[in-house]
């Protein structure tokens, strides 16, 4: 029996996904969606989805009632308490708890990043790079930077990385110990609201954020660029391919996991 698929997102990795996923064992509807409206629950209702994919950033929700997805398998990025509530008795697999997809697209990120600033005829080598945050997406981000021969400073308020970032070579320090530092360029990956409009005055460079929405500032400063879901902005392709084989192969890296304990 053929499986019926509806993936929804705006990005288009999620219209490259859904041509990808289409086979004979599948047959797959696209909605180009930033929310769950009474369009999608109409289309739903009428196509009654085996299983749903829905995009790293949660949907908002416009309607009263999430109607015709009861039955369907979810495959989800991030979830809002509204989402957790509406899927509590769905199957629900949470690609973003993969270490392989997540670690790959912390790549894919750090590449779409350094295409972003060739767009603007900027060139790297020699030049000074603050990022802020030693997770996965700067560790990459600071990986490719230093072997195109950039300087690349980490600021951080875990001391945990602070000390791995140290270990690794790079010049680092603590954004409560913050010194004056002068760069082309600071990069976040700290998901949360931490520069103050005061903080923004130790930085006179550009602010480029890798983190998703809202992004690291606590109100409008000068020279700041949100760059959210880069990897479906400039790699749609493959950032596509990454995403497929994490939701295909997500009951073989459960049966790896569970024999790991064994």
């Amino acid at each position: 029996m053929t499986e019926r698929w509806l993936v929804v997102g705006a990005d288009e990795r999620m219209k490259v996904l859904a041509k990808n996923l289409a086979s004979e064992e599948r047959t797959v509807f696209y909605k180009n969606k930033t929310s769950w409206d009474a369009e999608l629950n109409a289309t739903a209702l009428e196509f009654h989805p085996d299983v749903v994919v829905l995009p790293i950033q949660p949907l908002q929700i416009d309607v009263q009632i999430v109607l015709g997805i009861q039955k369907a398998v979810m495959h989800v990025g991030k979830l809002s308490p509204e989402w957790e509530v509406i899927l509590k008795e769905h199957m629900v697999y949470r690609y973003l708890q993969q270490e392989a997809f997540i670690w790959q697209n912390a790549a894919l990120t750090a590449e779409a990043f350094l295409a972003y600033f060739y767009e603007h005829k900027r060139a790297v080598r020699h030049k000074r790079f603050i990022i802020t945050g030693f997770g996965r997406v700067a560790k990459m981000t600071a990986h490719m930077l230093k072997n195109m021969q950039a300087d690349v400073v980490i600021l951080v308020r875990s001391v945990a990385q602070h000390c791995e970032a140290l270990a690794l070579g790079y010049e680092s320090y603590l954004l409560d110990e913050l010194p004056h530092i002068d760069g082309v360029a600071l990069i976040n990956t700290i998901p949360a609201q931490w520069l103050t409009p005061s903080m923004r005055e130790q930085f006179a460079m550009p602010i480029y954020d890798l983190a998703s929405a809202p992004g690291c500032v606590t109100d409008s400063v000068e020279h700041y660029i949100l760059l959210a879901g880069l990897p479906g902005k400039y790699f749609s392709t493959d950032a596509a391919h990454l995403l497929k084989t994490a939701i295909l192969d997500w009951g073989a890296e459960q049966c790896l996991k569970v024999n790991a304990l064994d």
